[in-house]
């Protein structure tokens, strides 16, 4: 399993970022990866419910299905993805900060089958994409990327 951290500090409240990342209809907005995103069961934010994402990977479009695990409202949102070759889990973590909102966010990835060879190697090209998605999440919310 590989791991990667990152921070994101906002002015904007700790409701009005809860709000923004427990819908993930929102990530075609900040993650350069996913094209679309939409819920599939469920209420938006909730435990339990679920989304589908088509996500580009390389030069091909795959779906994804994420559900979300945690949904502490103002506080934190976790998530894992469902089924296929690797599953990817995470949680951001909201604290006031200064008239505003710091996120921490924390990503693994964790892969299976033949890919599981290839873990070891993967752990350059997550902090890549996980820099990419802090400076877009940052830009998206107004605030400023890094710990």
């Amino acid at each position: 399993m590989k791991q990667v951290e990152t921070r994101v500090t906002t002015p904007r409240s700790p409701e009005d970022v809860y709000a923004y990342l427990a819908d993930f209809n929102n990530q075609a907005e900040w993650r350069f990866d996913v094209i679309s995103s939409e819920l599939t069961s469920g209420d938006p934010g909730a435990v339990g419910s679920h989304y589908r994402q088509l996500v580009q990977q390389g030069r091909k479009q795959v779906t994804s299905e994420v559900e979300v695990t945690e949904a502490e409202p103002h506080r934190r949102v976790a998530f894992r993805t469902l089924g296929g070759p690797v599953t990817v889990s995470g949680v951001w973590k909201l604290e006031p900060d200064d008239g505003g909102t710091r996120v921490d966010t924390e990503v693994a990835i964790e892969m299976h089958g033949f890919l599981k060879l290839f873990e070891p190697f993967s752990g350059g090209q997550l902090r890549k994409t996980a820099a990419r998605y802090e400076a877009a999440l940052a830009e998206r919310l107004g605030g400023t990327p890094g710990k």
